[in-house]
């Protein structure tokens, strides 16, 4: 079991969700189908948005909150995911939508685990704000697909 700061949490999302959107940038320029180019930069300006959403969040909580320490465990898979993303077939569309849906279920799984987990008021709250923000996005990511399918 590893334990980190909230602050630290937040900055590695921040990090997982830029490093998520330049990939989707490199494969939307590679991308042969329109549909799954449309998807690509879909996903692309959604995982910039979070970034910037988590800055912002960051920016909002007061330091004794970005300073609570809490337990983490198990270890993150953004690693995993990043590989899968970076071995997936850029033509497939459902690999692509599938792969994308895992990770805001992740996302979202992994705050809500963490809220639970917090000892603090502040940072049960902080993570509890995060997972909404990413069940919110998991909503607007399946709107899109469904949407997309229709294109």
């Amino acid at each position: 079991m590893r334990y980190k700061t909230v602050e630290e949490v937040i900055q590695e999302g921040r990090d997982f969700h830029a490093k998520l959107a330049l990939q989707y940038q490199e494969y939307e320029q590679l991308a042969t189908n329109k549909r799954v180019e449309l998807l690509l930069d879909q996903l692309r300006r959604r995982e910039d948005s979070m970034k910037h959403s988590l800055e912002n969040f960051h920016a909002d909580l007061p330091p004794g909150a970005l300073h609570t320490w809490v337990q983490f465990a198990p270890e993150g898979r953004e690693k995993e995911f990043l590989q899968r993303l970076r071995s997936i077939d850029i033509d497939n569309l459902d690999d692509i939508a599938k792969l994308a849906m895992d990770i805001e279920i992740y996302l979202a799984d992994q705050y809500r685990d963490l809220a639970q987990g917090a000892e603090t008021p502040s940072a049960r709250e902080a993570f509890e704000r995060l997972r909404q923000l990413e069940e919110l996005e998991e909503h607007t990511l399946s709107m899109n697909l469904f949407n997309l399918r229709d294109y």
